[in-house]
Protein backbone atom coordinates (compact mmCIF):
# COMPACT_ATOMS: atom_id res chain seq x y z
CA UNK A 1 0.00 0.00 0.00
CA UNK A 2 2.77 2.45 0.93
CA UNK A 3 4.68 1.59 -2.22
CA UNK A 4 1.64 2.17 -4.42
CA UNK A 5 0.89 5.48 -2.68
CA UNK A 6 4.48 6.65 -3.14
CA UNK A 7 4.35 5.60 -6.79
CA UNK A 8 1.09 7.51 -7.28
CA UNK A 9 2.61 10.63 -5.72
CA UNK A 10 5.71 10.27 -7.89
CA UNK A 11 3.64 9.89 -11.08
CA UNK A 12 1.61 12.95 -10.08
CA UNK A 13 4.80 15.00 -9.76
CA UNK A 14 6.03 13.65 -13.10
CA UNK A 15 2.80 14.56 -14.89
CA UNK A 16 1.31 17.81 -16.16
CA UNK A 17 -1.77 17.43 -13.97
CA UNK A 18 -0.91 20.49 -11.80
CA UNK A 19 -1.04 22.64 -14.94
CA UNK A 20 -4.83 22.53 -14.84
CA UNK A 21 -4.64 25.33 -12.24
CA UNK A 22 -3.34 27.69 -14.95
CA UNK A 23 -5.37 26.29 -17.85
CA UNK A 24 -8.76 26.50 -16.12
CA UNK A 25 -8.97 30.33 -15.98
CA UNK A 26 -7.90 30.54 -19.64
CA UNK A 27 -10.44 27.93 -20.80
CA UNK A 28 -13.48 30.13 -20.10
CA UNK A 29 -12.61 32.55 -22.95
CA UNK A 30 -10.42 30.27 -25.03
CA UNK A 31 -10.50 30.63 -28.81
CA UNK A 32 -7.83 30.89 -31.46
CA UNK A 33 -9.21 34.18 -32.78
CA UNK A 34 -9.29 35.67 -29.29
CA UNK A 35 -5.72 34.54 -28.69
CA UNK A 36 -4.46 36.07 -31.94
CA UNK A 37 -6.29 39.29 -31.11
CA UNK A 38 -4.81 39.21 -27.61
CA UNK A 39 -1.29 38.85 -28.94
CA UNK A 40 -1.81 41.74 -31.35
CA UNK A 41 -3.24 43.95 -28.60
CA UNK A 42 -0.39 43.04 -26.25
CA UNK A 43 2.29 43.74 -28.87
CA UNK A 44 0.77 47.04 -30.02
CA UNK A 45 0.14 48.29 -26.49
CA UNK A 46 3.64 47.30 -25.45
CA UNK A 47 5.19 49.18 -28.38
CA UNK A 48 2.99 52.21 -27.68
CA UNK A 49 3.91 52.32 -23.99
CA UNK A 50 7.55 51.75 -24.87
CA UNK A 51 7.52 54.62 -27.33
CA UNK A 52 5.85 56.92 -24.81
CA UNK A 53 8.40 55.91 -22.20
CA UNK A 54 11.28 56.65 -24.58
CA UNK A 55 9.77 60.05 -25.38
CA UNK A 56 9.50 60.95 -21.70
CA UNK A 57 13.06 59.81 -21.08
CA UNK A 58 14.27 61.74 -24.12
CA UNK A 59 12.61 64.95 -22.96
CA UNK A 60 13.97 64.61 -19.41
CA UNK A 61 17.52 63.41 -20.12
CA UNK A 62 18.20 64.98 -23.51
CA UNK A 63 18.93 63.53 -26.92
CA UNK A 64 22.71 63.19 -26.44
CA UNK A 65 22.33 61.14 -23.25
CA UNK A 66 19.58 59.06 -24.79
CA UNK A 67 21.55 58.13 -27.92
CA UNK A 68 24.76 57.45 -26.02
CA UNK A 69 23.07 55.40 -23.34
CA UNK A 70 21.02 53.16 -25.63
CA UNK A 71 23.55 52.60 -28.38
CA UNK A 72 23.85 48.88 -29.16
CA UNK A 73 26.24 47.24 -29.64
CA UNK A 74 28.72 49.37 -27.78
CA UNK A 75 30.12 49.92 -24.30
CA UNK A 76 27.34 49.47 -21.78
CA UNK A 77 26.65 51.29 -18.52
CA UNK A 78 24.45 50.74 -15.44
CA UNK A 79 22.14 53.51 -16.68
CA UNK A 80 21.62 51.73 -19.99
CA UNK A 81 20.82 48.45 -18.29
CA UNK A 82 18.36 49.98 -15.84
CA UNK A 83 16.55 51.65 -18.74
CA UNK A 84 16.38 48.43 -20.75
CA UNK A 85 15.38 46.17 -17.85
CA UNK A 86 12.89 48.69 -16.50
CA UNK A 87 11.18 49.01 -19.89
CA UNK A 88 9.83 45.48 -19.44
CA UNK A 89 7.27 46.82 -16.98
CA UNK A 90 5.42 48.00 -20.09
CA UNK A 91 5.24 44.39 -21.29
CA UNK A 92 3.68 43.36 -17.99
CA UNK A 93 1.20 46.23 -18.23
CA UNK A 94 0.29 45.30 -21.81
CA UNK A 95 -0.37 41.61 -21.18
CA UNK A 96 -2.23 42.42 -17.95
CA UNK A 97 -4.55 44.77 -19.85
CA UNK A 98 -5.16 42.10 -22.49
CA UNK A 99 -6.03 39.42 -19.94
CA UNK A 100 -8.31 41.76 -18.01
CA UNK A 101 -10.10 43.33 -20.99
CA UNK A 102 -10.23 40.46 -23.49
CA UNK A 103 -10.24 37.33 -21.34
CA UNK A 104 -12.09 38.81 -18.37
CA UNK A 105 -10.04 37.43 -15.54
CA UNK A 106 -7.35 38.72 -13.20
CA UNK A 107 -3.79 38.85 -14.56
CA UNK A 108 -2.68 37.34 -11.24
CA UNK A 109 -4.20 34.05 -12.41
CA UNK A 110 -1.40 33.84 -14.97
CA UNK A 111 0.93 33.13 -12.04
CA UNK A 112 -1.24 30.60 -10.23
CA UNK A 113 -1.64 30.21 -6.50
CA UNK A 114 0.65 32.91 -5.12
CA UNK A 115 1.66 31.11 -1.92
CA UNK A 116 2.59 27.99 -3.83
CA UNK A 117 4.35 29.99 -6.54
CA UNK A 118 6.41 31.86 -3.94
CA UNK A 119 7.52 28.64 -2.26
CA UNK A 120 8.48 27.07 -5.58
CA UNK A 121 10.25 30.27 -6.61
CA UNK A 122 12.58 30.27 -3.61
CA UNK A 123 13.20 26.52 -3.73
CA UNK A 124 14.17 26.83 -7.38
CA UNK A 125 16.45 29.81 -6.77
CA UNK A 126 18.16 28.14 -3.82
CA UNK A 127 18.83 24.89 -5.67
CA UNK A 128 20.09 26.66 -8.79
CA UNK A 129 22.50 28.94 -6.96
CA UNK A 130 24.02 25.95 -5.17
CA UNK A 131 24.33 24.03 -8.45
CA UNK A 132 25.75 27.01 -10.36
CA UNK A 133 28.33 27.70 -7.64
CA UNK A 134 29.55 24.10 -7.77
CA UNK A 135 29.77 24.24 -11.57
CA UNK A 136 31.65 27.55 -11.44
CA UNK A 137 34.23 26.05 -9.07
CA UNK A 138 34.71 22.92 -11.18
CA UNK A 139 34.65 24.37 -14.70
CA UNK A 140 35.48 27.78 -16.15
CA UNK A 141 34.83 26.74 -19.78
CA UNK A 142 38.33 27.96 -20.67
CA UNK A 143 37.18 31.58 -20.50
CA UNK A 144 39.03 34.46 -18.90
CA UNK A 145 37.05 37.14 -17.10
CA UNK A 146 37.96 40.78 -16.59
CA UNK A 147 36.54 42.82 -13.73
CA UNK A 148 34.03 45.36 -15.01
CA UNK A 149 32.61 47.24 -12.01
CA UNK A 150 34.43 47.86 -8.71
CA UNK A 151 33.06 45.47 -6.11
CA UNK A 152 31.72 48.29 -3.92
CA UNK A 153 29.77 49.80 -6.83
CA UNK A 154 28.48 46.42 -8.01
CA UNK A 155 27.38 45.50 -4.48
CA UNK A 156 25.78 48.90 -3.92
CA UNK A 157 23.75 48.57 -7.12
CA UNK A 158 22.84 44.94 -6.48
CA UNK A 159 19.48 45.44 -4.68
CA UNK A 160 18.22 47.72 -7.44
CA UNK A 161 19.72 45.42 -10.07
CA UNK A 162 17.88 42.39 -8.69
CA UNK A 163 14.60 44.31 -8.59
CA UNK A 164 14.94 45.41 -12.21
CA UNK A 165 16.02 41.92 -13.25
CA UNK A 166 12.89 40.50 -11.63
CA UNK A 167 10.80 43.00 -13.62
CA UNK A 168 12.38 41.79 -16.86
CA UNK A 169 12.14 38.02 -16.34
CA UNK A 170 8.64 38.19 -14.84
CA UNK A 171 7.36 40.12 -17.86
CA UNK A 172 8.70 37.57 -20.34
CA UNK A 173 7.38 34.62 -18.34
CA UNK A 174 3.95 36.24 -17.98
CA UNK A 175 3.71 36.65 -21.75
CA UNK A 176 5.22 33.41 -23.02
CA UNK A 177 4.38 30.86 -20.33
CA UNK A 178 1.62 32.58 -18.37
CA UNK A 179 -0.41 33.88 -21.30
CA UNK A 180 0.51 32.35 -24.66
CA UNK A 181 1.27 28.82 -23.44
CA UNK A 182 -1.77 28.58 -21.17
CA UNK A 183 -4.11 29.95 -23.83
CA UNK A 184 -2.85 27.39 -26.35
CA UNK A 185 -3.24 24.61 -23.78
CA UNK A 186 -6.79 25.80 -23.04
CA UNK A 187 -7.65 25.20 -26.70
CA UNK A 188 -7.10 21.49 -26.11
CA UNK A 189 -4.04 21.32 -28.37
CA UNK A 190 -1.36 18.65 -27.94
CA UNK A 191 1.30 19.51 -25.37
CA UNK A 192 3.97 19.50 -28.09
CA UNK A 193 2.21 22.47 -29.72
CA UNK A 194 1.67 24.55 -26.61
CA UNK A 195 5.24 23.94 -25.49
CA UNK A 196 6.99 24.45 -28.82
CA UNK A 197 5.14 27.45 -30.28
CA UNK A 198 5.88 29.86 -27.37
CA UNK A 199 9.41 28.46 -27.07
CA UNK A 200 10.13 28.88 -30.79
CA UNK A 201 8.84 32.47 -30.75
CA UNK A 202 10.91 33.16 -27.66
CA UNK A 203 13.96 31.78 -29.46
CA UNK A 204 13.33 33.80 -32.63
CA UNK A 205 13.16 37.01 -30.60
CA UNK A 206 16.74 36.30 -29.49
CA UNK A 207 17.92 35.93 -33.09
CA UNK A 208 20.17 38.91 -33.88
CA UNK A 209 22.54 38.20 -36.80
CA UNK A 210 23.46 41.89 -37.10
CA UNK A 211 25.23 41.62 -33.73
CA UNK A 212 26.07 37.93 -33.33
CA UNK A 213 26.63 36.96 -36.96
CA UNK A 214 26.94 33.21 -37.58
CA UNK A 215 26.40 32.56 -33.86
CA UNK A 216 22.87 34.03 -33.98
CA UNK A 217 21.07 30.77 -34.95
CA UNK A 218 22.81 28.96 -32.10
CA UNK A 219 21.83 31.68 -29.62
CA UNK A 220 18.23 31.42 -30.85
CA UNK A 221 18.34 27.63 -30.52
CA UNK A 222 19.67 27.94 -26.96
CA UNK A 223 16.85 30.38 -26.12
CA UNK A 224 14.33 27.93 -27.61
CA UNK A 225 15.69 25.15 -25.39
CA UNK A 226 15.40 27.51 -22.45
CA UNK A 227 11.75 28.13 -23.41
CA UNK A 228 11.01 24.40 -23.56
CA UNK A 229 12.47 23.93 -20.07
CA UNK A 230 10.50 26.88 -18.67
CA UNK A 231 7.33 25.53 -20.31
CA UNK A 232 7.85 22.08 -18.84
CA UNK A 233 8.53 23.44 -15.35
CA UNK A 234 5.39 25.57 -15.53
CA UNK A 235 3.25 22.62 -16.55
CA UNK A 236 4.70 20.32 -13.90
CA UNK A 237 4.47 22.83 -11.05
CA UNK A 238 1.14 24.49 -11.86
CA UNK A 239 2.55 27.98 -11.25
CA UNK A 240 4.95 30.43 -12.87
CA UNK A 241 7.17 30.38 -9.77
CA UNK A 242 9.80 27.91 -11.03
CA UNK A 243 9.96 29.41 -14.55
CA UNK A 244 10.43 32.94 -13.22
CA UNK A 245 13.10 31.73 -10.78
CA UNK A 246 14.86 29.70 -13.50
CA UNK A 247 14.86 32.75 -15.79
CA UNK A 248 16.00 34.99 -12.94
CA UNK A 249 19.02 32.85 -12.09
CA UNK A 250 19.94 32.36 -15.75
CA UNK A 251 19.87 36.09 -16.42
CA UNK A 252 21.65 36.84 -13.17
CA UNK A 253 24.66 34.92 -14.41
CA UNK A 254 24.31 36.27 -17.98
CA UNK A 255 23.76 39.93 -17.06
CA UNK A 256 24.71 40.62 -13.44
CA UNK A 257 27.67 38.35 -12.79
CA UNK A 258 29.18 37.97 -16.28
CA UNK A 259 28.63 40.17 -19.31
CA UNK A 260 30.07 41.28 -22.60
CA UNK A 261 32.16 44.46 -22.72
CA UNK A 262 30.21 45.73 -25.74
CA UNK A 263 26.71 44.33 -25.21
CA UNK A 264 24.42 44.56 -22.16
CA UNK A 265 27.31 44.26 -19.71
CA UNK A 266 26.80 47.49 -17.78
CA UNK A 267 25.72 45.83 -14.53
CA UNK A 268 28.09 42.87 -14.70
CA UNK A 269 30.77 42.32 -12.10
CA UNK A 270 32.96 40.57 -14.68
CA UNK A 271 33.21 40.85 -18.45
CA UNK A 272 34.21 38.14 -20.89
CA UNK A 273 37.56 38.71 -22.53
CA UNK A 274 35.99 38.75 -26.00
CA UNK A 275 33.37 40.71 -27.93
CA UNK A 276 29.74 39.71 -28.54
CA UNK A 277 30.71 39.85 -32.23
CA UNK A 278 33.33 37.12 -31.87
CA UNK A 279 31.29 34.43 -33.63
CA UNK A 280 33.71 31.55 -33.15
CA UNK A 281 34.03 32.08 -29.40
CA UNK A 282 30.26 32.36 -28.99
CA UNK A 283 29.64 29.17 -30.95
CA UNK A 284 32.32 27.32 -28.98
CA UNK A 285 30.43 28.08 -25.75
CA UNK A 286 27.07 26.76 -26.98
CA UNK A 287 27.63 23.10 -25.92
CA UNK A 288 28.50 24.30 -22.42
CA UNK A 289 25.37 26.45 -22.34
CA UNK A 290 23.21 23.50 -23.39
CA UNK A 291 24.81 21.23 -20.78
CA UNK A 292 24.35 23.88 -18.09
CA UNK A 293 20.68 24.33 -19.06
CA UNK A 294 19.96 20.61 -18.85
CA UNK A 295 21.81 20.27 -15.54
CA UNK A 296 19.88 23.24 -14.16
CA UNK A 297 16.62 21.68 -15.33
CA UNK A 298 17.37 18.39 -13.57
CA UNK A 299 18.37 20.30 -10.44
CA UNK A 300 15.04 22.12 -10.33
CA UNK A 301 13.10 18.93 -11.00
CA UNK A 302 14.76 17.30 -7.99
CA UNK A 303 14.21 20.38 -5.80
CA UNK A 304 10.49 20.50 -6.62
CA UNK A 305 9.98 16.81 -5.82
CA UNK A 306 10.76 17.33 -2.14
Amino acid sequence: MLASTARAQYLHLMSYEPYEALIAPARAKASLLRLILGLVITALLYMLLLRLGWQVLLSVMGEAWFEQTLQLPGPSSPSQMFVILGSFMFMTAAVSFTVWSLHHHSPLLLIGDFTRAKGQFFRTIGSLFVMATVVAVIASYGTTFVQNLPFSQWLGLLPLTLAFLLIQVSAEELVFRGYLQSQLAALGLHRFIWIMIPSAIFGLLHYDPAVMGAAAPWIALSATLFGVIAADLTARSGTLGPAIAFHFVWNFYAIVLYGFPDYLGGLAFFNYDFSIMDEERLISLMPYDAAFLLLAYLTVRIALRR
